[in-house]
């Protein structure tokens, strides 16, 4: 990278407030205490609910529901006692990707943990079309959180396709876990290979991918110390599909992906299976978007 990576300063957690978003707040808990960042909550309310508070002239009364300000300080309290006095609360209304990429510009935020979600506000806003309104608009990575925080990320694997995108994800989960060991995943499927002389396909493909680990490990990018503590695995077969089995069979933790931010999550390695792996991923994931001029 051009300049030196620094942990993140500003976290900010998106929460609906519901039960399917505690494992993102647990963890998004964890990440400031390691980082000694600053951790903002922000809910995003629907118009239409604030309108019907705002005119509720009602006496204040033990059947009367608190602000969503108000409510989401209680849940905060309730879910993490003292600790929550730490946490920066934030509720807004209007358009849920939208106004949390507002947010996070304004605050100067390094981080957005979120958690998976469905039938609710916050779940419409992180599947779909809407994730990449909110990893192509934000510079900042993205986390989304799927498992419950038993302990701080210890396995943790980048999955490349040997582009820009991908080394710039690398080098940004580097800075964030720098005394961790990574794993770089690279899988591949080759057209008709059932056509090709099996002697000859396996020597080429074993050539293919000695090229291509010397290719990253000797990188000028990457420093001495980040290649001692980088493996490199490169595997012949559906992508997704071995990704998936590699997550699962190595118990891994953490999953980061490089964005190019053209419509859909790292394009060369899943494409269309985004939706799926951001659902259905054993662990965690983190998306890097990649901006031009950082590696």
């Amino acid at each position: 990278m051009t300049e030196a990576a620094t942990p993140p300063r500003k976290i900010l957690l998106a929460t609906d407030l519901s039960c399917r978003c505690d494992r993102a707040l647990d963890r998004a808990v964890q990440l400031a205490k390691e980082w000694k960042a600053e951790l903002i909550a922000a809910f995003v309310v629907d118009p239409v609910e604030t309108r019907q508070f705002r005119f509720d002239n009602t006496p204040p009364s033990w059947r009367r529901a608190p602000s969503p300000v108000e409510r989401m300080r209680w849940r905060l309290k309730r879910d993490l006692g003292s600790v929550a006095d730490f946490i920066r609360v934030v509720v807004e209304e209007g358009d849920p990707a939208e106004t949390l990429l507002s947010i996070a510009a304004r605050e100067g935020c390094d981080l957005i943990v979120t958690g998976i979600a469905r039938d609710e506000t916050l779940g419409r806003m992180i599947l779909g079309n809407t994730v990449n309104r909110l990893v192509r608009g934000s510079p900042a990575p993205v986390l989304v959180v799927h498992d419950r925080v038993v302990r701080p990320y210890r396995t943790i694997v980048v999955a490349t396709d040997f582009s820009e995108a991908s080394l710039q994800a690398l080098l940004v989960t580097s800075s964030l876990f720098p005394a961790r060991n990574l794993t770089l995943f690279h899988a591949y499927d080759v057209p008709f290979s059932g056509y090709l002389d099996d002697g000859d396909y396996s020597r080429s493909l074993r050539g293919m991918e000695k090229e291509l680990e010397q290719k990253v490990l000797t990188d000028e990018r990457l420093d001495p110390g980040l290649r001692g503590r980088t493996d490199v695995v490169i595997a012949h077969g559906t992508p997704e599909r071995l990704l998936n089995d590699y997550i699962e069979d190595q118990h891994v933790d953490l999953t980061v992906i490089g964005s190019h931010g053209r419509g859909a999550l790292f394009d060369a390695l899943i494409g269309s299976t985004a939706r799926s792996l951001i659902e259905n991923l054993q662990g965690d994931l983190l998306v890097v978007h990649y901006r031009p001029g950082k590696g």
